[in-house]
């Protein structure tokens, strides 16, 4: 008997404390500078979530390391709800692949609760190069023997690694020349300093619709009402559809009333009119919902793809 009563004690005070979370602020960490589209995206989900939980809810910039930095911040926070992730997939599924003796482990030290958005890439070139689709550009390349050059966000990114494993899929070869940003990157193709770019579309379609740049292949499952003329990339290279997805993380081992808490709140802020008008500010798309599992695999599979594309290009692993 007085064990069951005990055991009832305890229910109802562990009941009571995730009817309690959260009690007070909650981080965002953003493991990049402040003002890029990771930065605004949270800012916007803060603002929401802080409605939704009835709690203040701050960002946190804390970047370095291509992300490393603000990752393992989270990975070694307690898991006690009140420490978030959110981040493009660069420190999740790519960082593991090109970084040495990263000091976390994305399967293993992290929880992904929500997959907020994607944010699909399209490839651009300078105006005046004269092609219209990746085939085109393959043909001029392979007849230039290597001629054709990109402007490449770091050695082994989100940006860049989908642009080796094209040139894999239709067998040529163009030079990449290092931006140190993604902004960068795209003023040199506007500048005409490199022939070819690639970008997040919500970011290039200012320049596109301007007639800055000339989209060649947009990574989209169909083709898209902005740009109607221009090609999938699944057009020129079968079953390969690439974007930035942006998430929200929690350190692993929390507790699973309060993760379900933020879980459906994170559900919630994603139907926000908020978050719907950056949506659509942006070019992002909200992914159909994930359970659990799903996530785990989704992020599995992420890696993986990209594993052979830095194995068959035998890029070299950095130090972070």
């Amino acid at each position: 008997m007085l064990q069951r009563v005990v055991v009832g004690i305890v229910a109802i005070f562990l009941g009571n404390m995730a009817q309690a979370f959260p009690d007070r602020p909650i981080q965002i960490i953003v493991p990049y500078s402040a003002g890029g589209i990771a930065d605004l995206m949270a800012r916007t989900i803060a603002d929401r979530l802080s409605q939704e939980l009835k709690t203040v809810v701050t960002v946190v910039n804390k970047g370095g390391a291509n992300g490393v930095v603000g990752a393992r911040s989270v990975a070694r926070a307690r898991p006690d709800g009140y420490t978030i992730l959110f981040t493009p997939n660069t420190p999740l599924s790519i960082n593991p692949l090109t970084q040495k003796n990263l000091p976390y482990d994305p399967e293993n030290d992290l929880e992904i609760l929500s997959i907020v958005a994607d944010s699909p890439i399209v490839i651009v070139t300078r105006k005046n190069l004269g092609v219209k689709n990746l085939k085109e550009m393959a043909t001029r390349a392979a007849t230039n023997n290597g001629g054709l050059n990109y402007s490449a966000v770091s050695i082994a990114g989100v940006l860049t690694l989908p642009m080796y494993k094209i040139q894999n899929e239709l067998g040529f070869d163009m030079t990449p020349i290092p931006y140190q940003g993604a902004a960068d990157a795209m003023n040199a193709v506007i500048a005409g300093d490199v022939d070819v770019g690639i970008n997040a579309l919500g970011s290039a379609l200012p320049f596109i619709t301007s007639g800055k740049v000339i989209p060649i292949a947009v990574g989209t499952e169909a083709r898209i009402k902005e740009i109607p003329g221009v090609e999938t990339i699944e057009e020129a290279v079968p079953g390969f559809k690439s974007s930035i997805w942006y998430s929200l993380s929690v350190p692993s081992g929390m507790d699973s009333d309060r993760k379900q808490i933020l879980a459906d709140a994170f559900d919630r802020v994603k139907l926000s009119k908020e978050l719907q008008a950056m949506y659509a500010a942006n070019y992002l798309l909200v992914p159909a919902k994930k359970s659990p599992m799903e996530m785990r695999d989704f992020l599995k599979r992420d890696i993986e793809r990209w594993k052979k594309v830095i194995v068959d290009n035998n890029i070299n692993v950095q130090q972070p």
